[in-house]
């Protein structure tokens, strides 16, 4: 737009000066006009079409309510059906992640950091990574029927049994593959851990024994590409997965010669760099990399990332041999599949295993891929779709059948509803991050569902929300319903039949169990620097 500008204004010089008895400007003013006009256009452009953006950065202000939750009759006071609650574990149940069915049960797995105010390799602080966070799990209702407090039940500890004493533990997306064997409870799980000198993914056998669940420990793995900034992860098989890394720039980075030099190299050149090709790209490659092992300097890096939205994230396919006695990095293959994404966060993989869903958080909203079906060494996948959501999104999970829409068998989720959980004002995350106990930040949670092709008008499906997310995203899709179960300002409130006093600040995930083939169910959301909430009869 300025150089067309620019073209047309000189061409209009021209002919001005073509005409007799016009009198002529000075060349250089004119011409100095023009530059700057065009200096200016090329500098605030980008800023105007970024306003919106920053705008949904810091939040819905007032209009997010104490705490609804969606129910028939509404939540917002004491005389809905809903009833919810705080969930009980100890001192050591907080600040929780993420979540996952255990198969053939009604419990979740929660992983949690009770000590994230002072590690945390994402937001920081990077004070002291020596207190372990932990696993639990937690039997939720499963009838309409409210427990009473009593019966409630509370979060026990998953014990992790071998698991090597000198080995920091901070747990955050885990994926449980269920067993083989049908009727088995447990599997295999993954759980990533952002240790104190590099991050890995833990192996476990998740299985029931005499005093509850225990997760026995297999083997770490490790690698430049795959646990660079590892976030969330899913289970493929039980030697492969996927795993998100949110950040380039790592504000806690890896060791330099084991870990940034041989991430450059496949970062920029896509290989690693032989001794035939070494010259100016290694050169190129220690000099970055020795730039970016100074925390200082990764720090701000890495604020910059997150503040301005880079599209730095991405996904890693992860192959490996499932040997205990192996060493962290021996048997491990990766190749980044899906590259560009910004703070790439959740990630879901539909049960037919043809979709891939990202939550791409500082887009906001969820970035999903057609999975071919060639071996995923060789895939380098592109978005079909980009559908933004009206917070940050953090993890992603699949809940209920879908009731909303009409579906095929072919239909895109395979019949289920997609759960995003996150958060909508970033910048009070981040000051809560700094100080969790005297700052508090909104939550916000959604179900997701195609919608059917229809060539009649339809009826805004989240209207009945204090908020609807349609009021707040930053553009719409036709093709997809977008219902919020969950908002809060993380304030305390009182809600349901018993007006029992709850909070959920920072929701970072959630979890839904349908009863039967009704349309409500059980509501569990975790807080990043809260605690859960679990809330029965919600509707959907």
């Amino acid at each position: 737009m300025p150089f067309a500008y620019l073209r047309k204004h000189r061409a209009e010089q021209e002919r001005q000066r073509a005409r007799p008895g016009v009198p002529r400007q000075p060349r250089d003013a004119s011409s100095g006009r023009a530059v700057k006009i065009g200096l200016m256009a090329i500098v605030f452009a980008p800023i105007l079409l970024q306003l919106p953006w920053l705008h949904s950065a810091f939040g819905p202000g007032s209009r997010m309510p104490a705490l609804w939750v969606r129910s028939d009759p509404p939540s917002t006071g004491s005389e809905g059906s809903t009833d919810c609650w705080n969930v009980a574990g100890g001192e050591q149940f907080r600040f929780c992640e993420d979540m996952h069915a255990i198969p053939g049960t009604s419990t979740v797995l929660i992983s949690c950091d009770a000590h994230r105010a002072g590690w945390n390799t994402v937001m920081g602080p990077l004070a002291d990574a020596q207190p372990r966070g932990g696993l639990f799990s937690y039997s939720y209702p499963t009838s309409p029927s409210p427990p009473a407090a009593a019966e409630r039940g509370e979060a026990k500890p998953v014990a992790l049994v071998n698991f090597p004493q000198n080995s920091t533990f901070h747990p955050l997306g885990v994926s449980l593959l269920p067993h083989a064997q049908e009727g088995k409870s447990g599997g295999l799980l993954f759980v990533v851990n952002h240790r104190r000198e590099r991050s890995s993914v833990e192996l476990f056998q998740l299985s029931l024994g005499e005093d509850g669940w225990e997760a026995i420990w297999q083997r770490s793995i490790v690698h430049p590409v795959a646990t660079h900034t590892p976030n969330s992860i899913h289970a493929l098989t039980a030697s492969s997965f996927v795993v998100t890394n949110d950040h380039f720039f790592a504000r806690r980075p890896g060791p330099l010669d084991t870990h940034l030099v041989p991430l450059l190299e496949q970062v920029f050149f896509d290989s690693a760099i032989a001794g035939g090709q070494a010259g100016w790209r290694k050169w190129l490659v220690v000099q970055a990399a020795t730039l970016l092992s100074k925390r200082a300097v990764a720090a701000r890096l890495a604020q910059l990332e997150t503040v301005l939205g880079l599209s730095l994230g991405w996904v890693s396919y992860v192959q490996f041999e499932p040997d205990s006695k192996k060493g962290e990095e021996d048997g491990v293959e990766v190749r980044r599949i899906a590259t560009g994404i910004p703070f790439a966060n959740g990630v879901a993989v539909t049960p037919d295993e043809r979709t891939m869903i990202v939550a791409a958080t500082t887009y906001p909203g969820i970035w999903m891929y057609d999975l071919p079906t060639s071996h995923p060494l060789q895939w380098h996948l592109r978005p079909t779709t980009k559908l933004h959501l009206p917070f940050r999104v953090d993890n992603l999970a699949w809940s209920h059948p879908t009731v909303h829409s009409p579906w095929t068998s072919t239909s895109k989720f395979n019949n289920l509803t997609l759960l995003a959980t996150g958060h909508p004002a970033p910048f009070r995350l981040i000051a809560m991050s700094q100080s969790p106990l005297s700052r508090t930040s909104p939550s916000w949670s959604v179900a997701i569902a195609p919608h059917a092709p229809s060539t009649v008008a339809q009826v805004w499906e989240d209207s009945d929300a204090p908020l609807p997310a349609h009021h707040f995203t930053l553009s719409h899709n036709p093709l997809w319903s977008i219902r919020t179960l969950l908002q809060s300002t993380g304030e305390a409130a009182r809600v349901g039949k018993h007006g029992e006093k709850v909070k959920l600040p920072s929701s970072a995930s959630s979890f839904f169990h349908s009863y039967g083939h009704a349309t409500k169910g059980t509501l569990l959301v975790s807080g990043l620097y809260g605690p859960v909430l679990a809330c029965t009869n919600v509707s959907t």
